[in-house]
């Protein structure tokens, strides 16, 4: 039975009342999106799927040595990467100040006086120390450092997603250098085969066999392909100062890219299941953390309407030598406790803010598993539909072929006039092209799907400051703490 004065049992039973409203509102990872279901997309493999070993970056697939020094130094010296890395060091330090708060705070305080008396001087010392402890019993304090955790690892993820993000830009722009190189290499073989046809049609010209038409026909096709060049020229530079860019540095720095065939594209990952991003997706992972850190965040507002409950310990000795200092102490020992009793609902509205923002993030978190889930998708249906156009131009460039030589032979015996051959071989000409063009196509659209899925496991080398783990392991460590 509760004694004491009527006001005094409101207060207990209230603190009662307070101490039970509050828990954190449970979100299911799981089942915020269906991911039960296989991807509707499907790309023809022929068995060549690829899954890279958990230690090595997925980069490491095209074995070339020159992408994996721009790689490192791109994860060391880019920008972005270091402003990000920079946010993560904010964060850390803030689960630092959080983890204080949980501790007692201890302070010691020293000083001399002196007086001047009848022509004798005299020093008093003394020192001071204090202690103090905040009682968690609502768990303000354990709150506020779960949420600065998560929230710090969430930081984390960001830069795992940067790295993910970094990675995929250098060997897309890698690729493309290295297809513009072969696009000129080809572009001017094509130069020096027009001009060497122009130069027969001119001797056949001369010698009554071939028409003025020819001729020029022949040079406009001859001044087509010469106007290509400057394009890709231009292309190539460009590409060049991106991929400088990228690994933190200027063009002056005179970036060179060996010349060397484009290596195919890499094979269709092991895409499993959507449910997989959960795990693989770091952005997806950071969104989560981003949730359960507002929820801590909740608890906290909660608790900080409920009373505080102090310890406190004062020390204090003094002397008029220092020999003596400790000679006589005095220990002040004390407890107090703080309850708000009417701050115009400004606590409860904080509370109800940061409610607010947990449901925020909720929705976030869901709109990131759909946009990861769309990605892989449109990922998947982009290469589907490119493996396809490639081995349609290919059927294409057969045909192509063969009516070369037929006009060519057909011409050669004069039952067709030239501007069949020009035709064909103008045709021919900008099939190879577009072909060398389109299988750089794919192999970027295989990155965009290495991309999209994530690749959390192939990325074991990425330079992060926190050990890595799934989210479900993050939180549970935390909330155990």
């Amino acid at each position: 039975m509760l004694r004491g004065k009527p006001h005094h049992r409101a207060f207990i039973m209230l603190v009662f009342i307070l101490s039970g409203c509050q828990h954190l509102p449970k979100y299911d990872q799981k089942s915020a999106v269906d991911l039960n279901h296989p991807y509707t997309a499907e790309v023809k493999t022929d068995g060549a799927t690829s899954q890279p070993p958990a230690n090595v970056g997925w980069w490491k697939l095209y074995a070339d040595e020159e992408l994996n020094t721009l790689m490192r130094q791109a994860f060391a010296r880019n920008p972005d990467i270091n402003q990000i890395r920079a946010r993560l060091n904010q964060a850390n330090a803030q689960v630092r100040q959080s983890q204080a708060a949980r501790l007692p705070a201890l302070n010691v305080t020293g000083g001399r006086s002196t007086f001047q008396g009848d022509n004798t001087p005299s020093s008093d010392y003394a020192v001071i120390g204090t202690a103090s402890f905040e009682l968690d019993l609502w768990g303000k304090n354990k709150a506020n450092d779960a949420a600065a955790k998560l929230n710090a690892q969430a930081s984390a993820e960001d830069l795992h997603t940067a790295h993910i993000t970094l990675s995929a830009s250098i060997v897309e722009n890698w690729l493309d250098i290295l297809s513009l190189l072969e696009q000129e290499t080809l572009l001017r073989k094509q130069i020096k085969v027009n001009r060497t046809v122009l130069e027969l049609q001119q001797k056949r010209f001369e010698m009554g066999s071939s028409s003025a038409l020819s001729v020029l026909q022949q040079e406009e096709i001859l001044a087509q392909s010469e106007a290509g060049l400057p394009d890709i020229l231009s292309a190539e530079k460009q590409a060049l100062n991106n991929l400088t860019l990228l690994v933190g540095d200027t063009p002056y720095k005179g970036l060179i890219i060996s010349e060397k065939t484009s290596p195919e594209a890499l094979p269709i990952p092991d895409t499993g299941l959507p449910s997989d991003l959960l795990k693989n997706r770091p952005d997806i992972i950071a969104a989560w953390l981003r949730l359960r850190s507002a929820q801590w965040a909740s608890k906290a507002a909660w608790a900080n309407r409920l009373p505080n409950f102090d310890l406190s310990a004062t020390y204090t000795t003094g002397a008029t030598a220092l020999n003596s200092l400790f000679n006589t102490w005095l220990l002040d020992l004390a407890a107090s406790v703080a309850a708000p009793v009417f701050d115009g609902g400004n606590r409860k509205a904080e509370q109800f803010r940061q409610e607010a923002i947990a449901d925020e993030r909720y929705h976030a978190y869901r709109e990131t598993v759909l946009n990861a889930v769309i990605e892989v998708e449109n990922a998947l249906v982009r290469n589907m539909y490119q493996d396809q156009k490639i081995a349609a131009l290919n059927n294409q460039l057969l045909a192509s072929d063969k009516t070369l030589k037929q006009a060519q032979l057909s011409y050669t015996n004069g039952s067709s006039d030239y501007v069949n051959v020009l035709n064909s071989l103008n045709n021919t000409q900008s099939l190879v092209q577009q072909i060398t063009r389109e299988h750089l196509k794919q192999a970027k659209e295989r990155v965009g799907l290495y991309r999209a899925l994530g690749g959390r496991s192939w990325a074991a080398n990425f330079p992060l400051e926190q050990n890595e783990s799934n989210s479900e392991t993050i939180v549970k460590d935390v909330e155990d703490d």
